[in-house]
């Protein structure tokens, strides 16, 4: 008998694990960055649109990185290059050891946005992430 009640407690516990699984991440308006060499850490974000957003970004690197939002529908290629440049929506430079805080407005249109480091290399290297911007 003890053993039928591990069983439903083991089947209820894995029910709302689940459950919990399956709910949406609300949009933030403050996010927390680490930068190493070569990663974000978390790579993918989700904001409100058009609010003020904050970020707060360390980079835990032993090289400069750069926090670079792409515009709504444009991805780079096989690498970050001069042709990119006029599709980046926000960017920002992080020397190796700083934390900075920033502020910039979200883009009011919904969707997924590339995010990634524009400096030759780091994004080939895996440098890169995704940011959704979503209604709360």
């Amino acid at each position: 008998m003890n053993k039928g009640w591990l069983v439903l407690l083991a089947l209820v516990l894995a029910m709302i694990s689940l459950t919990a699984c399956g709910r949406r991440q609300a949009p933030a308006t403050v996010i927390d960055v680490v930068m190493t060499d070569y990663k974000y850490e978390p790579n993918t974000f989700i904001i409100p649109p058009g609010k003020e957003i904050t970020l707060n970004i360390t980079n835990k690197g032993a090289i400069e990185h750069e926090f670079v939002i792409m515009k709504y529908g444009t991805n780079v290629g096989e690498n970050f290059g001069d042709e990119d440049e006029e599709n980046i929506y926000w960017e920002i430079e992080v020397k190796p050891g700083e934390t900075t805080t920033v502020t910039f407005t979200a883009p009011e249109q919904i969707g997924q946005y590339q995010f990634l480091c524009g400096i030759e290399g780091h994004f080939t290297a895996g440098m890169s992430g995704t940011l959704q911007v979503a209604q709360p």
